[in-house]
């Protein structure tokens, strides 16, 4: 059985996409970032404690962790309507990264992954970053945005639109040959 531990809608959307049948399962996790803690360091903690400890050797699991990162500085995301102003007003004309890391697993077999996709905003007013906000909702998203959001504050990206999604699908493509015997039994047959 292939089971996502994850209640991201993008990440249901891609891997649905993709033919994959899974289970959702998320996990409920402290997602505090210690003090200190680098950004890469921090989102492999986030995906191993997504994936626990506690797993069925015959089950593959799934867990993905999407940070934005500004001058080596993570932009969780936000907890209030000014808190996503803040963001966005931190990003606006300016180059940031989006990371996306994931982990699978069956048994104790486990493979870490991530990509990065570079991102240049639009120089955006005040009045146009709270229009956006007040349009789109973003408060569920790293970064206080979503890429795919119609006249949203994305004027260029270097890399992976998948991966500004939530999701590292090509590198998840690029493990294909270790894990297309598990993955194989999760795609659902279409005739």
């Amino acid at each position: 059985m292939f089971i996502l531990k994850s209640t991201s809608p993008r990440r249901i959307q891609i891997l649905t996409d993709l033919g994959f049948s899974f289970q959702v399962e998320p996990a409920n996790i402290d997602e505090t970032q210690i003090p200190g803690e680098f950004p890469l360091v921090y989102l492999e903690r986030m995906v191993h404690s997504k994936l626990g400890d506690q797993a069925e050797k015959n089950n593959l699991y799934l867990a993905a962790d999407t940070i934005v990162v500004f001058e080596n500085e993570i932009l969780h995301k936000p907890i209030d309507l000014e808190d996503a102003v803040r963001i966005l007003r931190t990003l606006s004309g300016k180059k940031h990264s989006v990371f996306s890391g994931a982990g699978l697993r069956i048994g104790t077999k486990f493979d870490f992954f991530y990509e990065e996709t570079k991102i240049l905003f639009k120089n955006w007013k005040e009045a146009e970053i709270r229009d956006y906000i007040l349009r789109c909702q973003p408060f569920d998203k790293a970064g206080s945005y979503g890429i795919q959001d119609e006249n949203g504050p994305v004027l260029e990206r270097v890399g992976s639109y998948t991966n500004v999604l939530g999701f590292p699908l090509r590198s998840f493509f690029a493990l294909s040959s270790v894990w297309l015997p598990f993955w194989e039994r999760s795609i659902t047959r279409i005739s």
